[in-house]
C-alpha cells in the first residue's frame, strides 16, 4: 500500500509541475516541498515497518542523486526545478521498487529521461525532410561550417520569426556583425529567460524546442514505474 501511494504522489507532482511548466515556464517551489514531503514521510514509514530495511542503500541514493542532480544544475545544463525533482523522486524512491532495474531508481528515471528527450532529433529529421521535399532553403543568410549545419537539422528546424517569439524555442541563430548570422547549436537552460532578438525582416529564422525537461521527468518515471531501465535495456541488447 505504501509504494502505490508513493508512486501516486511522485506521479501527481511531476505531472503538476509539467502542466505548470509548459504553460508558464516556472515551477512553483510547493511543488516539490508537497511531494518531497509527502514522499520522505512515506518512506520514513516504510523503513519504519519493513523488516530489514537497507538503510545505507537508501542514504547513498539519496546522496547522490543530490550530488548529480545540483552537480549538473550548476553546470547550466538544466534548470534548478530539474534538480528539485529529481531529489524528490530519490527521498520517495531511493531504490528500485521494480526488481530488475538497477537499485538506484532516481537514477534509472533520469536516464529514461534523457534517452526519451534524444527523441527530437528523429523528429528535427522528419520536419526538416518535408520542409527540403517542399522547396524551402535551409540556410539562407546563414554562414556556417556544413558540421554546423548538419547538427542544425537534427536539432532544429525553422520557423517564422513571429512563431519563434511566442513558443517556447530557443533561438539558435546569432548576428555574425556583418548583417548576417551564424547557428548556436548548444544553448543553457538560461537561454530560455533571455530576450530574443530576432531580424524581423528575415522570413524564417532557426530554432531548436525547448520542451521541459520535467515533461521527460515524468515519462521517464512512468515507464521506470514499469520496469524498463532504457540504458540498462540498450546495453544489454548491444552486449
Amino acid at each position: 500500500m505504501i509504494f502505490e501511494i508513493k508512486a501516486v504522489v511522485v506521479g501527481a507532482m511531476l505531472a503538476f509541475a509539467s502542466y505548470q511548466d509548459l504553460k508558464t515556464r516556472e515551477i512553483d517551489d510547493w511543488v516539490w516541498i508537497v511531494g518531497g514531503a509527502a514522499g520522505a514521510a512515506l518512506t520514513l514509514l516504510e523503513a519504519a515497518t519493513v523488516d530489514g530495511y537497507p538503510y545505507v542503500l537508501a542514504a547513498f541514493s539519496v546522496a547522490i542523486t543530490a550530488a548529480l542532480a545540483f552537480g549538473v544544475y550548476y553546470l547550466g545544463l538544466y534548470g534548478g526545478a530539474d534538480a528539485k525533482a529529481l531529489l524528490a523522486i530519490a527521498v520517495a524512491f531511493p531504490f528500485s521498487p521494480v526488481s530488475q532495474l538497477s537499485p538506484f531508481f532516481p537514477l534509472t528515471v533520469l536516464g529514461n529521461s534523457l534517452l526519451l528527450s534524444i527523441l527530437l532529433v528523429p523528429a528535427c529529421l522528419v520536419i526538416n525532410l518535408a520542409w527540403r521535399l517542399a522547396g524551402k532553403a535551409f540556410f539562407d543568410g546563414i554562414s556556417a561550417s556544413r558540421a554546423r549545419k548538419a547538427a542544425a537539422i537534427l536539432t532544429g528546424f525553422r520557423v517564422s520569426p513571429s512563431a519563434a517569439k511566442k513558443v517556447h524555442f530557443n533561438l539558435m541563430e546569432v548576428p555574425d556583425g556583418s548583417g548576417g548570422a551564424t547557428l548556436k547549436l548548444f544553448s543553457r537552460v538560461t537561454d530560455e529567460d533571455e530576450v530574443k532578438h530576432i531580424d524581423e525582416g528575415r522570413q524564417y529564422v532557426w530554432v531548436t524546442p525547448a520542451i521541459p525537461m520535467i515533461v521527460f521527468f515524468l515519462a521517464g518515471y512512468l515507464i521506470a514505474l514499469d520496469g524498463w531501465d532504457l540504458i540498462f535495456w540498450i546495453v544489454s541488447a548491444i552486449l
